[in-house]
């Protein structure tokens, strides 16, 4: 079956032996809030998208410049190769999202994947927890050296939930790391405590303090963006179904 969802590169970076961070919206936005603020902070550049027929028919709107709102971007100076989506993805492409990532990052030599994303709080917890899903040994050892505790039995979902499945399957090295949050709407606060733990992985200074001094603007910019998601959704929705359509 033809895979619907395409990564598209826009200039010829070679990131063989490149970590590549993915984040997409779950629990929290963690995912994107805290990808997407690499890309930012680091000054990373853009180098392409995700793209589908199948993706919500809109483009996002930064600094007066319209994007794709599934963005690809390159921090040469870490090795990094960070993408993440600033919409839901519909649940028919995720599973050829999670081939598509897969398949670029066999084909560009990525050294490894690292998912992040967040959870619900278990009742009763004080403080947040961050846990781990490796796919291999090599990723077990990495996540119980920095004391990351390891998810033995539960679920993961989305696109980054069946990505980690292919990506076992595969034997490619690749780790999951869900901080908790009780939170169903923007968390900045637990983005930049995954961000901290991040660094170990990474093995230099995120600076996430800029992240939670604009906490607050973080999360009405989330919201922003989510509010208006669904608002395009639903009135292209309407246009469709009121506009005559002629072949």
């Amino acid at each position: 079956m033809e895979n619907n969802v395409k990564i598209v590169t826009t200039r010829p970076d070679k990131v063989e032996g490149y970590t590549l961070i993915e984040g997409f919206p779950g629990i929290g936005l963690i995912g994107t809030i805290a990808v997407s603020y690499l890309a930012e902070k680091q000054k990373a550049e853009d180098m392409g998208h995700l793209t589908s027929k199948r993706f919500p028919p809109m483009a996002s709107i930064h600094k007066g410049k319209p994007l794709f709102p599934a963005r690809i971007y390159v921090d040469h100076e870490h090795k990094l190769v960070l993408l993440f989506s600033e919409f839901v993805v519909p649940s028919s492409t995720v599973y050829d999202i999670a081939d598509e990532i897969l398949n670029w990052a066999k084909e560009n030599k990525i050294k490894r994947i690292i998912s992040l994303a967040g959870m619900t709080s278990r009742q009763g917890t004080a403080q947040s927890e961050i846990y781990g899903i490796a796919t291999t040994k090599g990723m077990m050892d990495e996540l119980t050296s920095r004391h990351v505790k390891i998810i033995t039995e539960g679920v993961t979902t989305g696109v980054s939930g069946i990505l980690m499945a292919k990506c076992a399957a595969a034997g490619f090295p690749a780790m999951s790391l869900l901080i908790e949050t009780e939170r169903g709407y923007p968390d900045p606060g637990a983005a930049a405590e995954l961000l901290e733990k991040l660094e170990k992985f990474l093995g230099y200074d995120i600076k996430t303090a800029d992240l939670l001094e604009e906490a607050r603007e973080v999360e009405q910019k989330m919201k922003r963006m989510v509010s208006q998601i669904k608002m395009g959704k639903i009135k292209y929705q309407e246009a469709e179904e009121k506009t005559p359509m002629y072949g």
